[in-house]
């Protein structure tokens, strides 16, 4: 595939993915840029390794501000999961230490396995919902729900530039 290919490939993906998927794929990034600078660094060269141990580094620190904003408990025992695997990756860069990179790819590692089960197990349940459903049926809305909230949320405008990116 080309690499414009590749990139509408990725932007469609991003477009059509839930909060859970799209979460995964930062966690991919995460560690296809990790493992990257581990090559890197295996082969003694660190200077090969250091902008692809930054680009991890950079997609933790996000995945870390995203579950920072909430205090409940989920959030909080994220944020502190991130903050060691940032604080891992960061004692590599600072001290070109191949052991404590080790330790952050293995809880990426964790963490994808994690997240991939949570979304295969949301979207069993989403499919199992729409054959259940009946084709006509409307959804009874209770309480303050309203169609406005119950749409899905946007994808971001990859064309508008910003944001990170997750590619090689």
């Amino acid at each position: 595939m080309n690499p414009a290919a590749n990139r509408d490939y990725l932007e469609q993906r991003i477009k059509t993915a839930s909060s859970a998927q799209l979460h995964l794929m930062l966690i991919e990034g995460a560690i296809r840029f990790a493992e990257q600078a581990t090559r890197a660094y295996e082969a003694n060269d660190v200077d090969a390794g250091a902008q692809p141990l930054l680009r991890s580094m950079d997609i933790v620190s996000e995945m870390l501000a995203g579950v920072k904003h909430s205090r409940d408990e989920v959030n909080v025992k994220l944020a502190s999961l991130y903050q060691f695997i940032f604080t891992r990756l960061t004692m590599a860069y600072v001290n070109n230490d191949l052991e404590k990179l080790g330790e952050a790819v293995g809880v990426l590692h964790f963490e994808r396995d994690t997240w991939r089960q949570a979304c295969e197990k949301a979207a069993a349940e989403d499919t199992g919902a729409e054959t259940s459903a009946k084709p006509d049926a409307t959804p009874e809305l209770k309480g303050p729900h309203t169609p406005s909230a119950l749409a899905p949320t946007p994808a971001p405008d990859l064309a508008a530039g910003g944001g990170l990116s997750i590619e090689a």
